[in-house]
């Protein structure tokens, strides 16, 4: 099981590696709001949302899909943390 550093590290790659927009003038702290800052979109939300399934190995149940759950890295930490139990 991965740990939660290595696991903050991947989900900041994927989102710096894959939004083709990506200003480098915007820190991707663990606490930036990506939704607000305009980095995310629903739909990449929703490739991150597999993204995070895949590297870690969970499946985020339907409940836990929500916006709050995704707006930071550490949101996304804490719901697997969650899921993990």
């Amino acid at each position: 099981m991965k740990d939660l550093e290595t696991i903050a590290k991947e989900i900041r790659e994927f989102i710096e590696n894959n939004i083709s927009v990506f200003d480098d003038e915007i820190e991707l702290l663990d606490d930036t709001n990506i939704f607000t800052s305009g980095l995310v979109n629903s739909l990449f939300a929703m490739r991150l949302l597999c993204f995070i399934e895949e590297k870690c190995a969970v499946t985020i149940p339907d409940e836990y899909i929500e916006r709050e759950n995704f707006v930071s890295i550490n949101a996304m930490l804490e719901l697997i943390n969650k899921i993990r139990g």
